[in-house]
């Protein structure tokens, strides 16, 4: 994946975020002047693949317009209601779904909203790798499925923006872990317009795909794939995927190539300078963004705290 754009804006004047809003990937413009209250702020981090924002919004405000992109608009506080050619909804805590082509208007007031943009040709990618979907990736519904699709949405626009705000996101493993959940929560959490269907593996096509998955797995641990990436080396859907790393590891083939990536980061610590090492940018570079899950896999697979190991590496005893 691509080094990140970051793009920050704060003010005051509807006009300067008119302005901010185009500069963030949209075409947007307050339908009516807001009150003295009024203030804006966004900050969003643009990959290749994806890119997330965060908009602060004061006062009470309308805007509309559309993007080019898939836009999962996530509100986190404050009143929201939204209409799309006529399918209309409460935001607060509802993601819902702005489609290419769609008009979009929105009534809100004293905002804090998620943006999760994602490009339709990219998402139709790991769609037909993922699924088995043929064609573009068409949503039947601005809507999510249902409470439950819409807080399994809010929960990783919410994981997204945490990313951003801390810095993890520029981490390529970690981002390109953040693009797959994203467009797996997308596809899981919106009606598709057809419903894919996959046929299952022989027991030799189990053992050639684990064969191609595993190889690809061991040669590219240290570049920023995904499951999405493994399944399509392997030519096969990523259930197909799961299925034949169950049947020949008894796992799947996240965690194989989570456990890769443990190992390489245990050799790391290993031949490290204990004095300078950072253990959280260590995690992150190996694509864990939260140190204390990193910690915990990590004392599961080796018995003690990659801190542990660390403060045996400056003590000088090396490995046990």
């Amino acid at each position: 994946m691509a080094d990140l754009t970051r793009l920050h804006s704060h003010t005051s004047d509807p006009e300067e975020a008119d302005a901010a809003m185009a500069a963030a990937g949209g075409r947007f413009a307050f339908a009516t002047l807001p009150q003295t209250d009024f203030s804006f702020e966004v900050e969003q981090v643009i990959d290749s693949a994806f890119s997330v924002a965060r908009y602060r919004i004061g006062g009470e405000w309308e805007t509309s317009g559309d993007f080019d992109d898939l836009v999962i608009v996530n509100v986190r506080s404050g009143p929201y209601r939204w209409d799309i050619d006529g399918e209309h909804g409460v935001g607060r805590r509802a993601p819902f779904l702005i489609r290419p082509g769609h008009d979009f208007t929105c009534y809100a007031e004293n905002s804090d909203v998620v943006n999760i943009f994602l490009s339709p040709e990219i998402l139709g990618d790991v769609a037909r790798t993922a699924f088995g979907h043929e064609g573009p990736v068409v949503f039947d519904s601005a809507e999510t499925a249902g409470p439950r699709h819409a807080e399994y949405m809010m929960t990783a626009a919410t994981v997204a923006a945490e990313y951003m705000e801390s810095g993890t996101m520029r981490h390529p493993l970690v981002r390109a872990s953040l693009f797959h959940s994203l467009s797996m929560s997308a596809l899981q959490s919106f009606r598709l317009s057809t419903d894919p269907r996959e046929r299952p593996l022989t027991p030799a096509g189990l053992v050639q795909t684990h064969r191609l998955a595993r190889q690809f797995i061991d040669d590219h641990a240290s570049l920023p794939i995904t499951v999405t990436d493994i399944a399509g080396a392997a030519g096969t859907t990523i259930t197909q995927l799961n299925a034949a790393f169950r049947a020949h590891q008894g796992t799947t083939a996240r965690d194989y190539l989570l456990r890769a990536r443990l190992s390489a980061a245990q050799t790391d610590l290993l031949a490290s300078d204990a004095a300078s090492t950072d253990l959280t940018d260590l995690a992150a570079r190996w694509g864990f963004a939260d140190l204390d899950r990193f910690s915990r896999r990590y004392r599961s697979e080796y018995g003690e705290s990659p801190a542990t190991t660390l403060d045996r590496v400056r003590s000088g005893s090396g490995r046990r």
